[in-house]
């Protein structure tokens, strides 16, 4: 049996934006099938290739770090896959007639950091935590909520972070309940008809979870557990309609050069940077009406360990997992997923593979201050999207591989950024690129130690010193220089 397909990831249109995206699959034509004659009472079983139709992939910026939480940025893209489940809902005969939507299955990724057992878990309640957002499961929301129950203890801060999204403000989102932030969860509770005691408990944060989901998901994505999914829900811990993938299908595999420079760095921030492609939320759509038997559903179960994930690797797997002489990527070279069942359901996706970068900005106002918590216009290869700067004006903006350009629009100014290449910190042109971005260089990007680059070093040391004894001001790129140039090129 053979499939052929009928039109190509170019043909195909495909939505990206900040943090999601959202393709059509490749359509097949009829497989041919061999059968034979026979004189006995036999018969010919064939099934049908479990064929998605469309994917939308959720990235790792629109959830909080190493957590399920799912930020409120994401309520802006969601519109995305209610458009792509209309695309292929059907209408079924009857009186009166019945809309049947494609149904969904959602796999969650992990980056290769840590043990799979951590990271199966991990990914499974990020499945988990969109599963139970688009069914509008509070209490799904609530185990991941609390450590205890298998969850990974989201805390105060997104209290703080769905009690802004909704209008409450809570004053500074750092995971600390103030005097604000109680009267921020009063408001909401009398708002919701509850005891106005300042306190998020239980009933609290049921409330706030199912306002919270309904501000991300909009009226068109309340989903039904026993119509829209593939397994109809008949297993109770959702096994068919979600689960974990653990670390199991990079996208993304470092080579051995790469992975022994991130192993000997103390600070892990380049490393998670370039492992965000491989923390993903892929949910697929299938034809209306395909079902699948849980029964029978290879994948474990979301909190479930990874024996089972196991049983369906390729014989080569741990070839395929470990860091090689060169990077390999998914879309390239097809060999860094270790599952073969997802990779039969998904190496066509024009969703997989798909790298993206994630890009700081830090603003200033027109006084030098910071701007924090502003709100902004953020335009990338045409999309434009809303997004507001953190407590330390910073912006994060989640761009494409394949952009290199944009612009930010702030008040009425325009101001365009260019994404590229951010070399070693320690090396003349990594130092300059990094000065630039300050507002400290303005010279040509390149390797030469000349003395505009030594007058620079020197203004940025005097700068410096108000902030870190330890710098001297040389004009040389020493140890305490490129420390303190990286670290305010970060914060």
């Amino acid at each position: 049996m053979s499939d052929t397909a009928t039109n190509t990831e170019k043909d195909l249109p495909r939505t990206i934006t900040y943090g999601i995206i959202s393709a059509e699959h490749p359509t097949t034509g009829i497989s041919p099938i061999l059968v034979a004659p026979t004189t006995a009472e036999e018969f010919n079983t064939i099934e049908e290739r479990l064929i998605p139709k469309g994917c939308f992939l959720i990235q790792d910026v629109l959830f909080e770090f190493d957590s399920s939480f799912v930020k409120p940025d994401i309520a802006s893209e969601m519109q995305y896959l209610a458009d792509l489940m209309d695309k292929h809902k059907i209408t079924a005969a009857g009186s009166p007639p019945k809309e049947i939507k494609p149904p969904l299955s959602i796999f969650g990724h992990a980056d290769p950091v840590g043990n799979d057992d951590y990271n199966k878990q991990l990914s499974g309640r990020r499945a988990k935590a969109i599963y139970g957002m688009l069914v509008r499961d509070e209490k799904l929301w609530e185990e991941l909520f609390s450590q205890p129950f298998g969850g990974d203890n989201w805390g105060n801060k997104p209290i703080q972070t769905m009690l802004a999204a909704l209008g409450h403000d809570p004053g500074p989102i750092n995971g600390v309940m103030g005097e604000q932030a109680k009267a921020a969860v009063k408001e909401f509770q009398t708002k919701n008809g509850l005891t106005a005691d300042g306190v998020a408990g239980p009933n609290t944060r049921k409330k706030l979870f199912r306002a919270y989901m309904d501000l991300l998901c909009g009226p068109r994505l309340e989903l039904k557990k026993e119509e829209d999914f593939l397994a109809l829900g008949k297993d109770s811990a959702g096994k068919g309609d979600f689960q974990g993938c653990s670390e199991f299908n990079p996208v993304l595999v470092f080579s051995k050069e790469e992975d022994e420079k991130y192993k000997k760095a103390t600070d892990k921030t380049e490393r998670n940077h370039e492992n965000a492609p491989n923390r993903r939320v892929m949910i697929l759509l299938f034809a209306p009406g395909r079902r699948v038997n849980p029964q029978f559903w290879p994948c474990p179960r979301a909190k479930e360990g990874v024996a089972n994930c196991k049983l369906r690797f390729f014989p080569d797997a741990d070839k395929r997992r470990s860091f090689q002489e060169q990077r390999r990527e998914f879309k390239n070279t097809k060999n860094t997923f270790a599952c073969r069942f997802y990779q039969i359901i998904s190496d066509d996706s024009p969703c997989e593979g798909f790298l993206a970068q994630t890009v700081n900005v830090r603003l200033f106002g027109k006084d030098g201050s910071l701007l924090r918590d502003h709100s902004c216009i953020v335009e990338i290869g045409g999309v434009r999207f809303k997004k507001m700067t953190d407590q330390n004006g910073v912006l994060e903006i989640h761009v494409p591989s394949n952009e290199k350009d944009g612009f930010v629009d702030v008040g009425d100014g325009r101001f365009p950024i260019r994404i590229d290449f951010l070399f070693d910190v320690a090396s003349p042109r990594g130092a300059k690129q990094r000065l630039r971005n300050l507002g400290y260089y303005y010279g040509e990007i390149n390797d030469e130690q000349d003395e505009t680059f030594r007058y620079t070093l020197m203004f940025f040391q005097t700068r410096m010193q108000t902030k870190d004894s330890e710098i001297k001001v040389t004009g040389l790129l020493d140890k305490p220089t490129i420390r303190l140039l990286k670290r305010e090129h970060i914060i």
